[in-house]
């Protein structure tokens, strides 16, 4: 695996990633590369999707970039730990709103101490 390169942009797609996968951009996201970071067709940065890993990418396109060449994976997807909420349990309508952040929060188990 390439060595992971802190400075390198990154960038958020949507798309199943395997490498020699081309990746459509939408509107956005091409002119976020293309004007905003200034990137021009041939230059690499990181795509990431939240399951597939991180993947260094090769932007392709004529006049703005409109498509990623998926070329090689730069890390594995991490998974994510259980998250324990751990509470002391309180009157029944503030429970209440403590168990609705808790569950808004991703919290897989309540913990009563």
């Amino acid at each position: 695996m390439p060595q992971y390169d802190f400075r390198q942009p990154r960038l958020f797609v949507d798309s199943v990633l395997t490498a020699g996968e081309t990746v459509q951009l939408e509107r956005g996201q091409s002119n976020y590369l293309g004007n905003v970071l200034r990137l021009a067709a041939g230059d690499t940065i990181l795509a990431f999707n939240g399951r597939d890993g991180e993947w260094q990418a090769s932007i392709a396109g004529r006049k703005r970039p409109d498509s990623l060449s998926i070329l090689a994976q730069t890390r594995q997807q991490d998974r994510l730990r259980d998250l324990v909420y751990a509470f002391a349990p309180l009157k029944h309508a503030r429970l209440d709103y403590m168990v609705q952040k808790a569950v808004e929060m991703g919290a897989s188990s309540l913990q009563p101490v």
